[in-house]
């Protein structure tokens, strides 16, 4: 019996690549920079506190002269007004004397037995007047510049590019072969 033997053999392809460079040589650039720095101006004034006791000393009898002088010129005209009521009210008393009764012994009875009022207190009553004077800030600040040069380097570029070969490694190849005895079993 004859058989077929078929042996095949794919082509095999070779590959040389070389790959592409590429090369950057950089240099830093220069750069100069010139800076003046902002400034700040503060000024401060401290606060004070301005302090008034005349009144509180004035009712515990330390008075100015001023206080004085003016609290003696109202005393002295309400005693005046008080005295000139007075006056007057008992000069109309008298003036109706024909009416009748001792009104000359009874203006002197009462101004006889005049009593005064006594009063204590706690002193003083008025209490200090507190000011606050003053108490400023000024601030003002001066900005500051910055100026900046700068001188670019160039860059060096070198490419180199990529090789790529293509070849014929094994060519492709069929064998065919018959196997067996070629003999006729019939004759």
């Amino acid at each position: 019996m004859l058989q077929l033997r078929i042996t095949h053999y794919f082509g095999r392809i070779g590959i040389d690549y070389v790959p592409s460079r590429l090369e950057i040589n950089s240099r830093l650039a220069a750069m100069e920079i010139d800076q003046e720095l902002g400034q700040m101006e503060m000024k401060r004034v401290p606060a004070a506190v301005k302090l008034d006791l005349k009144e509180a000393f004035g009712e515990l009898g330390m008075k100015k002269p001023d206080q004085l002088a003016k609290a003696a010129a109202e005393k002295a005209w309400q005693t005046y007004y008080r005295g000139l009521d007075r006056v007057v009210a008992e000069g109309d008393r008298l003036g109706r004397i024909e009416l009748g009764g001792h009104p000359l012994i009874d203006i002197i009875r009462e101004n006889a037995n005049q009593q005064q009022e006594l009063n204590v207190t706690a002193a003083p009553k008025a209490r200090p007047k507190v000011e606050v004077v003053g108490g400023e800030f000024y601030y003002r600040y001066h900005l500051g510049k910055v100026k900046v040069d700068v001188e670019p380097r160039g860059a060096e570029i070198n490419y180199y590019p990529g090789k790529v070969h293509i070849y014929l490694l094994q060519k492709p190849r069929l064998e065919i072969e018959v196997i067996g005895v070629n003999v006729d079993g019939w004759a």
